[in-house]
């Protein structure tokens, strides 16, 4: 269970390897490489449109470790992640 993971609302998990986690916040963070919206690398978001859904899969796995590690505010905004990470505590 992630706990910096916020409350969630609209987001169907079974279409995250067609849905970007972009939330058009789009900033870097220096400190950890992310970004701050949606907490993937400049590589993950450069590949993204490019990538199998298998590859998509795996990059959305990823976010809710990052997003509990550095608990970035802006990712407050995004709904998307924090459905993941509320269906992860279930």
């Amino acid at each position: 269970m992630h706990t910096e993971c916020r409350q969630t609302s609209i987001f169907d998990h079974k279409t995250m390897s067609t849905s970007s986690p972009c939330i058009s916040v789009c900033q870097m963070d220096a400190a950890t490489g992310w970004c701050r919206g949606c907490y993937r690398t400049i590589d993950e978001i450069m590949a993204w449109g490019q990538g199998s859904v298998a590859y998509q899969q795996a990059v959305w796995q990823t976010l809710p470790q990052r997003h509990a590690r550095a608990a970035f505010p802006e990712a407050e905004l995004n709904q998307a992640l924090a459905l993941l990470c509320k269906q992860e505590r279930i």
